[in-house]
């Protein structure tokens, strides 16, 4: 991170941050919010897009970090400080109750180990394991326009606090000048060359769009980054399920018998039984004359069995593959359905379309809702829908939702989240709200919704079609309603 483009951006919102009190943090991925009377302080740890930027907006999908929310809820702003430049922020905090204290929040921006850490009096918390701390180099200020020409972009990065390589290769005594120009106060028009990874510059003649304040740029630049990163991993979503489709494909054919192959089975039976004295048990395999084409073929045989229990054995396989083919090739030409479906929804979805507010149509037998963070939600139409949404089309990680006490759908969240953490408690709130819709009680409010993930189910063997036993769950309330 830059650290001069920091120092320009704190000068903007440096005041409006003071006075400020925490209300919450929360983190998605590498991305943190600071919830701050109704403001978002949102801070990017992407070594590709590192930055900060101050927002009206709330930023949803965030998961509250519960120890660092707990210390610093209530605490106000009381100070922002930049040390010469470098590209670390300490937000300086004091906390009135329980009892008065002093806190702080650093936000380090170092590309190799960006972190954010709270820090009291008696501890440190990192919300990242690697921390890094530099001491101060000298600063531009002292930078003369000798020392640009007779030094190269590596020397000034090594030497000159808030150089990053990008601008170490623009400088020149003439940026030199105007960059000091600004830092004491002139008016800067940031320039964004590229969103991944983030490159900003004051003096590219090349550039995507000039902002009238960094912040402006900030907020642009890197909702448009994690959204370009949501997009990725739903099509890498999209791509792992397109795949397993074609391994079910490919078992199913490998399992898939032709007529003529079916009826070699109920024929090798009978010629079992016709020549029922040349078979011995014991034996691994028998060579029997064909009485329809008069060739010598060899049967396989079961060495456990006696020559009429291989005799059944065909015609029990003949009579199952008869009855199992006609449901194979079905299967296969849904799945074969279903993977066009999913390549050409991945092909020809377009990239910035991130927010469904109805259920997106589709000939699947459940309805499918699309959230902001990419995350999906399904909801089944009917009983024999609800059984096969949850049994046959849910993952064990996906997340289960049926209101308590009442008939309805069984919705289920597929969070787009990484391995290992769990769906925020907005998008916990939106698939309750949808299971609460589809249910008897849609027209009441403060629903009782149980939830769980799909691992922790098992089919009620002794209820009615779509009947199922929550062996862990948990409970929200809220009041039924779609996505808007």
């Amino acid at each position: 991170m830059n650290g001069i483009y920091l120092c320009l951006l704190l000068r903007e919102i440096g005041e409006k941050l003071v006075g400020k009190h925490v209300e919450d943090i929360g983190v998605c991925d590498r991305a943190v919010r600071l919830l701050l009377n109704g403001h978002s302080l949102c801070i990017s740890l992407y070594p590709k897009a590192l930055g900060l930027f101050l927002s009206a907006k709330h930023m949803r999908g965030y998961e509250t970090v519960k120890p660092m929310r707990d210390i610093a809820k209530s605490s106000r702003i009381i100070k922002i400080v930049q040390y010469n430049m470098m590209p670390v922020v300490s937000l300086m905090l004091q906390k009135p109750f329980p009892k008065e204290e002093d806190l702080e929040i650093v936000v380090s921006l170092y590309p190799e180990a960006p972190n954010f850490s709270l820090i009291t009096q008696s501890w440190q918390r990192n919300l990242f394991s690697r921390y890094i701390k530099k001491d101060s180099k000298a600063s531009i200020l002292e930078l003369g326009e000798n020392d640009v020409v007779g030094s190269g972009p590596e020397d000034l990065v090594r030497n000159i606090e808030g150089i990053d390589k990008k601008l170490a290769q623009e400088l020149n005594p003439e940026h030199l000048k105007e960059i000091k120009a600004i830092v004491q106060g002139k008016r800067a028009r940031p320039r964004l060359i590229s969103t991944e990874p983030l490159h900003i510059s004051l003096f590219a003649q090349k550039y995507v769009k000039e902002y009238l304040s960094f912040n402006d740029l900030f907020e642009i630049a890197i909702t448009d980054f994690v959204r370009g990163r949501e997009r990725q991993a739903i099509e890498q979503q999209q791509r792992v399920v397109s795949r397993n489709i074609r391994k079910r494909i490919a078992r199913l054919r490998r399992k898939s018998l032709r007529p003529e192959e079916i009826e070699r089975l109920r024929k090798a039976g009978e010629m079992i039984l016709a020549n029922i004295n040349e078979v011995k048990k014991g034996s691994s395999s028998v060579k029997l004359v064909d009485p329809y084409t008069q060739k010598q073929i060899e049967i396989e045989l079961d060495l456990h069995l006696t020559p009429q229990g291989n005799a059944q054995r065909y015609f029990s396989r003949y009579k199952k593959a008869k009855r199992g083919q006609p449901r194979l090739r079905e299967q296969i030409a849904a799945l074969t359905k279903e993977l066009k479906a999913s390549e050409s929804k991945s092909h020809g979805e377009k990239p910035t379309e991130k927010r469904v507010s109805e259920a997106v149509p589709s000939k699947e037998p459940f309805l499918r809702f699309v959230l902001e963070s990419g995350s999906i939600v399904l909801a089944g139409k009917s009983a024999r829908s609800n059984d096969e949404l949850t049994f046959k089309h849910a993952r064990p990680g996906d997340y289960f939702f049926h209101t308590r006490g009442f008939e309805g759908a069984h919705v289920i969240l597929r969070p787009n989240i990484p391995r290992g953490q769990r769906p925020s408690k907005e998008e916990i709130r939106i698939a309750a709200a949808i299971a609460a819709h589809f249910s008897k009680a849609k027209k009441q409010q403060n629903v009782a919704v149980s939830y769980t993930q799909r691992k922790y189910l098992k089919k009620n063997k002794k209820g009615k079609i779509g009947s199922v036993i929550l062996m862990r769950e948990d409970v929200v309330f809220v009041d039924p309603g779609l996505p808007t």
